[in-house]
């Protein structure tokens, strides 16, 4: 009996451990996927420390749904900020799980392999990387007696010593990979709650056509996870897999969870003509971010006709200081012409901008919120602006690390690097900055930029009302707003027939 768990405080289908999952039970194992999230979204609790709160199972559920027969347990842990719920967790399993072999795995186990062997004598191995033939030939060799040594990416401890096998060729067959088991989760929860990284506009389910990224930026664990090497699938693999969940989940719409999906134009152009050539009318969206160099007029409108209906891009600072020292390899000026095509064609656009990189001086903030006010001149609907969190796995971490400025890998630390999406408590790793200087800063690009926005499009404001108002977000900005309201004052402002009017005085 194999047991996955996916632990993350973001209310999205899990869709990397799914994959797992999916290889794990196609070598002919019996798998068991505790969903934690997904089998109770709605469920918070007190994580018992510095007001920090944990939606899904509690840890107590958690083991009551293994069986007590169960040899193998995986546990996902992809974000370095919940390395204190996965340890604890952890620890739980191997107590009342002794003899079950306890297996870590995702961003995080890649990028501090040998501080979680040693912070957490629960974990008796981690995958490396990417895991589906990794994990599946660990359970194997286990399962035969054979030494683990003999399996590439992976790290075990054995005596006082950390052991590291050779990181494993990443997966060049990528479009024969066993698809998510999405049907051994409880997927109809987040169907029908709502539930999805980008906009809410329909029962939306995650794909991924692409691994990898071919960058190098600084602040990003991409290298250390997947290397830069970048695979696509082929656009007649993906949209076959669009209309399998079409047929078996009456999906509507498409979340691409893709480092960098758009990097080839070809590949774009054959994947859009595809959807529409066999008519599937669904929307899809771009929420992670990506690049501006192959969204020129041609690719948005082809991307529009095919029902992409929200992309985001990633231009992350408008200082060319910046962008150099952070390895960004953009064009500012060919990103905003990309942005105009997009809105131009009816797509409604986000952008992700970050502040407070080690290095930065109030000069490279302040082009950055000239980039905000012309990025809100070019007519992109909402922006995202975090302030910069050491990332493990990341090359300015570990320059940090090097230069002693992260002395320690507490706690304290790795929940702090919630204060990237944090309102109240953001850490600062900037010479210049505080942490309270950097909240206000973000605080005021952010205002800035929506300022900016109405004011050279005054109707966009009722528009995003009227939306909000009729429960049908367009944006990320009015999903969060819809949302936010109260339940009571939702039923107030929706008439029964669903036609609301709003009265200005």
């Amino acid at each position: 009996m194999f047991a996955a768990g996916a632990l993350t405080l973001s209310a999205t289908p899990p869709i990397g451990i799914a994959y797992l999952a999916a290889s794990v039970r196609a070598a002919g194992h019996e798998v068991l996927f505790i969903d934690a999230i997904g089998e109770a979204i709605e469920q918070v609790y007190y994580f018992g420390r510095k007001n920090l709160y944990v939606n899904g199972l509690t840890q107590e559920q958690i083991l009551d749904r293994l069986p007590a027969d169960v040899q193998f347990i995986c546990v996902s842990f992809p974000f370095s900020h919940e390395w204190p719920l996965a340890k604890k967790i952890c620890s739980a399993l191997k107590n009342s799980f002794p003899d079950a072999v306890i297996i870590g795995g995702g961003e995080h186990a890649t990028a501090m392999p040998e501080f979680i062997l040693k912070d957490c004598t629960a974990i008796d191995y981690l995958v490396l990387g990417e895991g589906e033939e990794t994990v599946t030939d660990l359970i194997a060799a286990l399962l035969q007696g054979e030494d683990a040594f003999n399996v590439q990416g992976i790290g075990f401890v054995q005596g006082q010593q950390v052991i590291q096998t050779p990181r494993r060729t990443r997966i060049k067959e990528i479009n024969a990979i066993t698809r998510p088991a999405w049907d051994l989760l409880p997927l109809e929860n987040y169907l029908a709650g709502g539930y999805s990284f980008g906009v809410n506009i329909g029962r939306t389910i995650p794909l991924m056509a692409t691994r990898g990224c071919p960058y190098q930026c600084t602040f990003c664990s991409n290298p250390s996870m997947w290397t830069t090497r970048w695979t696509a699938r082929t656009p007649e693999d993906v949209v076959d897999e669009m209309q399998e969940y079409i047929r078996r989940y009456n999906a509507q719409n498409f979340d691409f969870y893709d480092l960098t999906a758009i990097v080839r134009k070809d590949w774009t152009v054959k994947f859009c003509n595809l959807i529409i050539e066999r008519k599937l009318n669904i929307t899809w969206q771009l929420p992670s971010g990506t690049r501006s160099e192959a969204l020129d007029d041609e690719v948005t409108k082809l991307l529009f006709a095919s029902g992409c209906r929200n992309l985001s891009y990633a231009p992350e600072s408008g200082s060319p200081e910046t962008l150099k020292r952070i390895k960004k390899k953009i064009d500012p000026d060919r990103m905003i012409a990309s942005m105009r095509a997009s809105v131009a064609n009816g797509i409604n656009i986000k952008a992700n901008m970050i502040i407070g990189f080690p290095g930065e001086k109030l000069k490279n903030i302040l082009e950055s919120y000239m980039f905000a006010v012309r990025m809100a001149w070019a007519g992109v609907d909402d922006m995202s602006m975090w302030v910069f969190s050491a990332y493990p796995g990341s090359e300015i971490f570990n320059d940090l690390v090097k230069e002693g400025r992260i002395p320690e890998f507490s706690d304290d630390y790795f929940t702090g690097l919630l204060s990237y999406s944090d309102l109240n408590n953001v850490v600062s790793w900037n010479e210049h900055f505080s942490g309270q200087q950097l909240k206000h800063m973000r605080f005021f690009g952010i205002l800035l930029f929506y300022a900016s926005s109405y004011l050279f499009r005054p109707w966009r404001l009722f528009k995003s009302i009227r939306n909000i108002l009729q429960h049908k977000p367009q944006s990320r900005m009015e999903m969060i707003v819809e949302k936010a309201l109260p339940r009571h004052v939702k039923k107030a402002l929706t008439l029964p027939n669903s036609q609301n009017v709003v009265h200005f005085n």
